[in-house]
Protein backbone atom coordinates (compact mmCIF):
# COMPACT_ATOMS: atom_id res chain seq x y z
CA UNK A 1 0.00 0.00 0.00
CA UNK A 2 3.11 2.22 0.45
CA UNK A 3 4.32 2.03 -3.31
CA UNK A 4 0.68 2.92 -4.25
CA UNK A 5 0.50 6.09 -2.54
CA UNK A 6 3.99 7.06 -3.96
CA UNK A 7 2.53 6.94 -7.42
CA UNK A 8 -0.44 8.82 -6.30
CA UNK A 9 1.79 11.39 -4.80
CA UNK A 10 4.57 11.87 -7.79
CA UNK A 11 1.77 11.51 -9.82
CA UNK A 12 0.19 14.61 -8.30
CA UNK A 13 3.21 16.23 -8.15
CA UNK A 14 4.02 16.07 -11.38
CA UNK A 15 0.46 17.85 -12.11
CA UNK A 16 -1.04 14.75 -13.42
CA UNK A 17 -4.50 14.01 -12.37
CA UNK A 18 -5.30 10.51 -11.50
CA UNK A 19 -7.87 9.29 -13.71
CA UNK A 20 -11.49 7.33 -12.29
CA UNK A 21 -11.66 4.11 -13.96
CA UNK A 22 -14.46 3.62 -16.57
CA UNK A 23 -17.26 2.25 -15.94
CA UNK A 24 -18.20 -1.30 -17.97
CA UNK A 25 -20.37 0.37 -20.51
CA UNK A 26 -18.34 3.52 -20.96
CA UNK A 27 -15.42 1.84 -22.70
CA UNK A 28 -15.58 2.93 -25.89
CA UNK A 29 -15.88 6.89 -24.56
CA UNK A 30 -13.25 6.58 -22.01
CA UNK A 31 -10.79 5.95 -24.47
CA UNK A 32 -12.05 8.75 -26.76
CA UNK A 33 -11.29 11.00 -23.62
CA UNK A 34 -7.61 9.55 -22.99
CA UNK A 35 -7.05 10.01 -26.41
CA UNK A 36 -7.95 14.13 -26.86
CA UNK A 37 -6.64 14.71 -23.67
CA UNK A 38 -3.16 13.28 -24.53
CA UNK A 39 -3.70 15.21 -28.13
CA UNK A 40 -4.29 18.16 -26.29
CA UNK A 41 -1.00 17.94 -24.16
CA UNK A 42 0.89 17.53 -27.33
CA UNK A 43 -0.26 20.42 -29.12
CA UNK A 44 2.08 23.12 -29.22
CA UNK A 45 1.84 26.10 -26.99
CA UNK A 46 1.33 29.66 -28.32
CA UNK A 47 4.20 30.83 -29.77
CA UNK A 48 5.82 27.38 -29.97
CA UNK A 49 6.16 26.08 -33.96
CA UNK A 50 5.89 21.77 -34.55
CA UNK A 51 8.75 20.31 -36.27
CA UNK A 52 8.53 18.22 -38.91
CA UNK A 53 9.09 14.97 -38.51
CA UNK A 54 12.25 13.48 -39.17
CA UNK A 55 13.06 12.16 -42.84
CA UNK A 56 14.75 9.01 -44.27
CA UNK A 57 17.66 8.42 -42.55
CA UNK A 58 20.77 7.27 -45.20
CA UNK A 59 23.03 4.22 -43.87
CA UNK A 60 26.69 4.99 -44.01
CA UNK A 61 27.99 3.22 -47.34
CA UNK A 62 29.66 -0.40 -46.94
CA UNK A 63 33.28 -0.66 -47.41
CA UNK A 64 33.22 -4.03 -48.78
CA UNK A 65 36.97 -5.75 -48.46
CA UNK A 66 38.30 -7.07 -51.46
CA UNK A 67 39.03 -10.50 -51.64
CA UNK A 68 43.02 -10.36 -51.49
CA UNK A 69 42.82 -8.01 -48.77
CA UNK A 70 40.53 -10.74 -47.01
CA UNK A 71 42.84 -13.67 -47.81
CA UNK A 72 45.67 -12.00 -47.16
CA UNK A 73 44.21 -10.92 -43.47
CA UNK A 74 43.00 -14.82 -42.90
CA UNK A 75 46.72 -16.05 -44.06
CA UNK A 76 48.83 -13.83 -41.37
CA UNK A 77 46.06 -14.94 -38.72
CA UNK A 78 47.03 -18.61 -39.56
CA UNK A 79 50.24 -18.19 -39.99
CA UNK A 80 50.35 -16.65 -36.30
CA UNK A 81 48.03 -19.29 -35.35
CA UNK A 82 50.71 -21.87 -36.67
CA UNK A 83 54.01 -20.25 -34.97
CA UNK A 84 52.05 -19.95 -31.62
CA UNK A 85 51.02 -23.62 -31.94
CA UNK A 86 54.86 -24.69 -32.84
CA UNK A 87 56.03 -22.72 -29.46
CA UNK A 88 53.75 -24.26 -27.72
CA UNK A 89 54.87 -27.87 -28.88
CA UNK A 90 58.42 -26.92 -28.09
CA UNK A 91 57.57 -26.34 -24.51
CA UNK A 92 57.70 -28.95 -22.47
CA UNK A 93 55.42 -27.66 -19.58
CA UNK A 94 52.48 -27.38 -21.91
CA UNK A 95 50.53 -30.58 -22.34
CA UNK A 96 49.14 -32.33 -25.72
CA UNK A 97 45.54 -32.06 -24.29
CA UNK A 98 45.72 -28.12 -24.14
CA UNK A 99 47.17 -27.50 -27.36
CA UNK A 100 44.10 -29.28 -28.62
CA UNK A 101 41.53 -26.86 -28.87
CA UNK A 102 44.21 -23.75 -30.71
CA UNK A 103 44.79 -27.40 -33.33
CA UNK A 104 40.67 -27.37 -33.60
CA UNK A 105 40.98 -23.47 -34.14
CA UNK A 106 44.01 -23.64 -36.84
CA UNK A 107 41.96 -26.49 -38.81
CA UNK A 108 38.64 -24.13 -38.82
CA UNK A 109 40.76 -21.15 -40.12
CA UNK A 110 42.50 -23.16 -42.73
CA UNK A 111 39.18 -24.06 -43.82
CA UNK A 112 37.54 -20.66 -44.04
CA UNK A 113 40.90 -19.55 -45.94
CA UNK A 114 40.74 -22.16 -48.12
CA UNK A 115 37.43 -20.94 -49.36
CA UNK A 116 38.39 -17.41 -49.36
CA UNK A 117 41.02 -18.34 -52.03
CA UNK A 118 38.31 -19.37 -54.79
CA UNK A 119 37.48 -16.18 -55.46
CA UNK A 120 41.17 -14.89 -55.70
CA UNK A 121 41.58 -13.69 -59.35
CA UNK A 122 44.58 -14.57 -61.84
CA UNK A 123 46.39 -11.22 -60.69
CA UNK A 124 46.52 -12.79 -57.38
CA UNK A 125 48.19 -15.81 -58.07
CA UNK A 126 51.01 -15.82 -56.16
CA UNK A 127 49.19 -14.52 -52.59
CA UNK A 128 46.76 -17.51 -53.78
CA UNK A 129 49.97 -19.89 -53.79
CA UNK A 130 50.92 -18.39 -50.68
CA UNK A 131 47.27 -19.27 -48.90
CA UNK A 132 47.42 -22.72 -50.07
CA UNK A 133 50.48 -23.65 -48.84
CA UNK A 134 49.84 -22.33 -45.56
CA UNK A 135 46.92 -24.16 -45.60
CA UNK A 136 48.18 -27.34 -46.62
CA UNK A 137 50.73 -26.81 -43.55
CA UNK A 138 47.75 -26.37 -41.22
CA UNK A 139 46.10 -29.14 -42.59
CA UNK A 140 48.81 -31.87 -42.37
CA UNK A 141 49.68 -30.22 -38.48
CA UNK A 142 46.23 -31.41 -37.80
CA UNK A 143 46.51 -34.26 -39.25
CA UNK A 144 49.73 -35.35 -37.43
CA UNK A 145 48.51 -34.54 -33.90
CA UNK A 146 45.38 -36.66 -34.55
CA UNK A 147 47.48 -39.41 -35.91
CA UNK A 148 49.49 -38.93 -32.08
CA UNK A 149 52.73 -38.15 -34.12
CA UNK A 150 53.42 -35.99 -30.92
CA UNK A 151 52.67 -38.66 -28.17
Amino acid sequence: MVNINQINELTQSMGGQAQAKPKAGDGTRAFDSVLSNALEKTDPAEGETKSAALGEIAAPGFELEDPSSLVTGKTDKLLGLLDSYASQLENPGVSLKSIAPMLEEINANAGSLLDETRFLGEEDSGLKDIATQTVVAARTEYEKFQRGDYL
